[in-house]
C-alpha cells in the first residue's frame, strides 16, 4: 500500500521542474493526472525520437494523460471539475499566465477550498527579476551554483539538469509538508516555490561559511577540505577517493599506494597541511595509480579501508550489484514499446521496496477514463 494512494494530484507542468515534483509524488501513489494540451501535449514529447522518449519518460512515470485545451472556456470548465476531485495542483508557468488563462489561485480555490495549488517560477511572482525566463542554466547563474561546479579556467557548463529536478524535489516537499497542514486546518493553501530559491536553499552550507565566516567557496573548496580525489589508472578507467577527516584513512592510503614516507613528510602532516597542499599531494599520487588496473586499486584501497569507488557511467551504476540488491531500479518490457525504466522512491518502507508505478502515458491516453470518473465523483458528492 502507497503512502500516497489517496491523494489525487493534478500536473499542469511542462518540461522538468513541475513535471519531476509529481513524477516524485505519483511514486509515493499518488493519482497524478497530467494535463496536457490538444495536439502536441507537453514539448517533451517531440523531443529526441517522439512520443515515449526518454526525456519525457522519465519525468512523467506513473502519471495519467489527459487532453484539454486551457485556452477554451469548455477546456477550463473541465480543468475546474477536475479540481473539485483533487488534493493538490502543480504548475511551472511564467507568473501571470495562470491568471490571463482565468484560472488563478482564486477561482482555482473556488471551486476547492482545499486545494494545495503549488506555483513553480524562476525567480517568483513578485520583485525586480520576475518576468525574467528561467531555465536550468538561468537559475544555476543567478544561484551560485554553477559557480561552484565550473572551473574556472575552462568555463564549460556541465552536467544534468541539477537546478530544475533540486527544484522539483523541493517542490514535492513543499506540497507535503502543505498536504500535512491542511490535515489540521482543512483549508489549502498557494505554495510558489522558485528555482532561485531552491538552489540558494540547497547550497545552505557554502551560504553558512558565507555568512558566518566570510569565507566565499569556489569550485575546489569543499574537495580540498574533505580531501577528494579522482585518478586515471592504467586500464584507461578512473576511480574517486574521499578520505574525509579521520586520520586512519589516510594511513589507509598511504600503507596501501606503498609510500610509507607521505605522513612524514611536513607538506601532509595534518589534514590542513594536506588541504592546502592538495595539489602537491595529487601529484606525488597521480603516476603510481597509472601503475595498475582500476578494479585492482580499488581491491588493495578497500582491504585498506579507504573510502573509494569507481568513476561509473550510467550503465555501470545500473548494472551495480549494490543498486541491483536495493531493488529501486529495473526494467519492463512494454508491448509494443519496448523497454521502460521502472524507478522506485530509494527508500524501504519495513524492510521491503514500494511497488513500481505505471509508464509514462501516451498524450491524451486516458482522458476519457479520468473525465468519467471525475463526472462519477462529483454526482455521488
Amino acid at each position: 500500500m502507497l503512502p500516497l494512494r489517496d491523494v489525487r494530484v493534478l500536473d499542469l507542468g511542462q518540461y522538468i521542474t513541475g513535471p519531476c515534483a509529481t513524477a516524485l509524488l505519483a511514486e509515493m501513489g499518488a493519482d497524478v493526472i497530467k494535463v496536457e494540451p490538444p495536439s502536441a501535449g507537453d514539448p517533451f514529447r517531440a523531443w529526441e525520437s517522439g512520443g515515449l522518449n526518454a526525456t519525457f519518460v522519465a519525468f512523467n512515470r506513473g502519471k495519467r494523460s489527459v487532453v484539454l485545451n486551457l485556452k477554451s472556456a469548455e477546456g477550463r470548465r473541465r480543468l475546474c471539475e477536475l479540481v473539485a476531485t483533487a488534493d493538490v495542483l502543480v504548475e511551472n508557468f511564467r507568473p501571470g499566465v495562470m491568471a490571463r488563462l482565468g484560472i488563478d489561485h482564486d477561482t482555482l480555490a473556488g471551486h476547492n477550498p482545499r486545494l494545495v495549488h503549488c506555483s513553480i517560477t524562476g525567480f517568483g511572482s513578485s520583485g525586480p527579476a520576475k518576468d525574467l525566463p528561467a531555465y536550468d542554466g538561468v537559475a544555476m547563474g543567478y544561484s551560485g551554483l554553477a559557480g561552484l561546479l565550473m572551473d574556472p579556467h575552462e568555463l564549460r557548463v556541465r552536467g544534468p539538469a541539477l537546478a530544475d529536478v533540486i527544484t522539483g524535489h523541493t517542490a514535492a516537499f513543499a506540497t507535503l509538508a502543505a498536504l500535512h497542514d491542511r490535515q489540521r486546518s482543512a483549508v489549502g493553501s498557494h505554495l510558489e516555490v522558485t528555482m532561485l530559491g531552491a538552489l540558494a536553499h540547497f547550497m545552505h552550507s557554502a551560504v553558512s561559511k558565507q555568512i558566518v565566516e566570510g569565507r566565499a567557496e569556489g569550485p575546489y573548496t569543499r574537495v580540498h577540505s574533505s580531501q577528494a580525489h579522482a585518478f586515471a589508472t592504467a586500464d584507461g578507467s578512473a576511480l574517486l577517493i574521499h578520505l574525509s577527516s579521520p586520520p586512519k584513512f589516510w594511513q589507509g592510503l598511504c600503507a596501501a599506494v606503498d609510500r610509507p614516507d607521505l605522513p612524514d613528510d611536513p607538506r601532509f602532516t595534518t589534514r590542513a597541511d594536506r588541504r592546502d597542499n592538495y595539489d602537491a599531494l595529487h601529484d606525488e599520487l597521480a603516476p603510481i595509480f597509472l601503475t595498475k588496473d582500476r578494479d585492482e586499486w580499488l581491491a588493495t584501497l578497500q582491504w585498506h579501508e579507504v573510502p573509494c569507488a569507481p568513476v561509473n557511467g550510467i550503465a555501470d551504476m545500473l548494472a551495480d550489484e549494490q543498486l541491483r540488491h536495493l531493488g529501486i531500479i529495473d526494467v519492463a518490457d512494454e508491448p509494443d514499446i519496448g523497454p521502460m525504466p521502472r524507478i522506485r522512491p530509494p527508500v524501504h518502507v519495513n524492510g521491503a521496496v514500494l511497488p513500481a508505478r505505471s509508464r509514462a502515458p501516451f498524450l491524451g491516453e486516458h482522458t476519457e477514463e479520468v473525465l468519467a470518473e471525475c463526472q462519477r465523483e462529483t454526482s455521488a458528492g
